[in-house]
């Protein structure tokens, strides 16, 4: 009997330093099975003969199969899938074996002998580590020779695993990550970890997508450092359509992990400023409504707003989950439930999820592209229906014209239309400029009395450049200052801004005519552009 428990010790040690669990996936992407990985660490070809695998409910047998000394092997329900899925290395055994299923929270993966001995086992929680990526074992490589730890993490390879190969997570001597771009709300983040064991000197970075490239230098790193690059979006070229564009970091640097030295990622980038607007907002509907946001393209392209996203003061993020496209010059509606219908015409209309809760009071509203790029932005006050109105509940707040800056309040007033909205379709209170000129103020004259439904004139210009920082003013015909109703604000081609008929300290002018003038300086070459236009106070 003692003789029988030595052996069964011996065994068990014997068995426990030859095989490692190294890698499980329990929550692969769609059409991809669930796998397990395991590496011979031992200085001999193993032969796993009988041997179970096992999670915390159930065990199933895996056929005979050899691993060659420092070979992997990946159990799986269908190696097949699994190929089709990913890219594995010529030398990686793959077995298939009706594995138990993996559970998605949390589990327990063991390897035990035919009689129940165990030789390795871990346990993991999902909700710690990163849903689609596997769950590696950290360890340290020296000279080819890695000494598996205990600790346990979501993978950082570019393929979300490393199935069959050394593990993301194994520590070498020379190691720069790159990580790859996100999004932010006006331009793109990268990261750039040592990994390694050794600190690493300033090395050359570069960004490019299909129409610029930008480079940098990152700075010293000693182990675990992070060094941090945002690259403006006035720095990368935008188009005049919303694009989806590949995004590829490369460092310029020789270590012992290459294929952590680049990345590519696809984001799709917005339109140049002031082409793709929030152009109409309900945020107190009637019972039998919903809440909605209007958009208007200016762009020359068709644009399908779905995925595009709409966030509130929260910080909630509400998705387009749907088809909307929208013509150039047209309007595209998302919201809350499917009553919208109703309102507006087949095709141009989507809904968000989760669903859209605009605060009546007051909330703020950020337009986004599916990367989460800014497109526009609008601060929302039920305070700025118009004094007229008895009640605002069932009445959206619609631009006097599309073009209009979202952000500033005077572009915005109460609907006019009998149903309370026009949601895409024009605007009930939009004022159509028919003039062909350069700079124009409609209408004119206007009266500054704000008891009036219609206290403001519009002031829409064209300016030669694709994108300049303008200064709108109004002078009286002497020459004297009166009020800047724009400074140093960057534009695009076409834009407009709204008067009041009040001067810098927000007092009402007298009747009489008003000089609105336009100066604006390229943003590619400093070139100068001027244009005026007359406007009138009338009683």
């Amino acid at each position: 009997m003692i003789l029988f428990i030595l052996l069964l010790v011996l065994a068990f040690s014997t068995s426990k330093a030859q095989l490692l669990i190294t890698e499980v996936h329990p929550t692969p992407a769609g059409g991809e099975p669930e796998w397990i990985e395991m590496v011979n660490i031992s200085t001999r070809t193993v032969s796993l003969d009988d041997h179970l695998i096992c999670d915390s409910r159930s065990c199933s047998r895996i056929n005979t199969v050899k691993i060659p000394i420092g070979g992997y092997v990946v159990l799986t329900r269908d190696a097949e899938a699994l190929r089709e899925s990913r890219w594995l290395p010529r030398e990686a055994v793959v077995v298939e074996v009706a594995l138990p299923s993996l559970n998605n929270t949390t589990d327990v993966v063991a390897l035990r002998t035919s009689d129940s001995v165990l030789i390795d086992s871990m346990s993991y929680d999902v909700r710690r580590n990163v849903r689609g990526r596997s769950i590696e074992r950290g360890g340290d490589d020296r000279d080819g020779v890695v000494a598996y730890d205990g600790t346990w993490a979501a993978s950082l390879a570019r393929d979300s695993a490393t199935c069959g190969q050394q593990n993301s997570r194994v520590t070498r001597e020379r190691d720069l990550f790159c990580s790859q771009a996100i999004a932010l709300d006006d331009g793109v983040l990268v990261d750039v970890r040592n990994m390694g064991r050794s600190p690493m000197p300033a090395v050359s970075i570069e960004l490019a997508t299909d129409r610029s490239t930008v480079s940098a230098t990152t700075g010293d790193l000693d182990a675990e450092m992070t060094w941090t690059w945002k690259v403006p979006l006035s720095d990368i070229e935008l188009g005049r359509y919303p694009e989806e564009r590949n995004i590829r970091v490369v460092l310029s640097v020789d270590d012992d992990r290459p294929e952590n030295d680049t990345s590519n990622v696809m984001l799709t980038f917005p339109p140049r400023r002031g082409t793709m607007l929030i152009n109409e907002v309900l945020a107190d509907p009637l019972p039998g409504s919903c809440e909605y946001v209007e958009v208007w393209n200016g762009t020359p392209d068709s644009v399908d707003l779905d995925g595009w996203i709409v966030e509130d003061e929260s910080g909630l993020r509400s998705v387009a989950q749907g088809a909307c496209l929208v013509a150039p010059g047209e309007f595209g509606v998302v919201a809350a439930d499917t009553s919208i219908q109703r309102r507006v015409a087949a095709g141009s209309w989507t809904m968000l999820r989760p669903a859209l809760q605009i605060n009546s009071t007051t909330d703020i509203l950020v337009l986004r592209t599916p990367s989460g790029f800014v497109v526009d932005s609008m601060y929302y006050d039920g305070e700025r229906h118009h004094v007229l109105l008895p009640v605002s509940k069932g009445v959206s707040l619609e631009k006097l014209s599309p073009r209009l800056a979202s952000k500033d309040l005077l572009s915005w007033t109460s609907s006019g239309d009998l149903s309370g909205g026009t949601p895409g379709r024009s605007n009930s209170v939009a004022i159509e400029n028919s003039n062909t000129e350069e700079m124009s103020a409609v209408p004119s004259p206007f009266s500054s009395d704000p008891g009036r439904r219609n206290a403001f004139t519009v002031i829409t210009w064209t300016q030669p450049f694709l994108q300049a920082i303008a200064r709108v003013g109004v002078r009286r015909p002497d020459g004297m200052f009166v009020t800047d109703l724009l400074n140093a604000e960057f534009i695009a081609r076409e834009g407009g801004v709204v008067w009041n008929g009040t001067d810098a300290m927000g007092q009402r002018l007298s009747p009489g005519p008003y000089v609105v003038f336009l100066e604006c300086v390229d943003a590619a070459s400093s070139a100068v552009y001027r244009n005026r236009c007359l406007v009138i106070i009338g009683e």
